[in-house]
């Protein structure tokens, strides 16, 4: 990375301008994707309780609804 920048120095400012925000582009999408990818896989987690409860719930109602007829 630090030859990169000191090969965009030697070019001129407009260059090594660029090349800065280029970088910080690159390192911002990268935090943005994990951060994504961690609230997908919480997303995922949730949903995959939250079907195994209301599974056992509808058995439940299930059982109990037979029991009364």
């Amino acid at each position: 990375m630090s030859e990169i920048l000191q090969l965009a120095s030697g070019l001129g400012g407009g260059i090594f301008l660029a090349v800065i925000i280029f970088l910080m582009y690159r390192q911002d999408r990268k935090a943005s994707e994990k951060r994504l990818t961690h609230l997908l896989e919480q997303d995922q987690e949730t949903r995959k309780e939250n079907t195994e409860v209301l599974t056992e719930l509808v058995t439940l109602i299930t059982r109990l609804n037979g029991r009364l007829k």
